[in-house]
């Protein structure tokens, strides 16, 4: 399970995918969930925290990408 912790305006959101693969097929949707700029406040993935350098959701997608997922 992969859980977004996100910022949207001035709310915190969170949204949950069942893979980071699910993830990816959505954010390459014409109309994805999430727009790129969204500022991540916590990402976990089957309850591990995700370490990112870049914290938006496009820096969350390219994370998955060099991961080859």
């Amino acid at each position: 399970m992969l859980k977004i912790m996100y910022e949207s305006g001035n709310s915190t959101e969170t949204i949950e995918y069942k893979s980071a693969q699910d993830f990816m097929a959505n954010q390459r949707l014409e109309v994805p969930d999430l727009e790129d700029y969204y500022k991540i406040q916590s990402v976990t993935l089957d309850g591990k925290p995700i370490d990112l350098d870049d914290k938006t959701i496009i820096g969350l997608y390219k994370h998955f990408d060099d991961q080859g997922v």
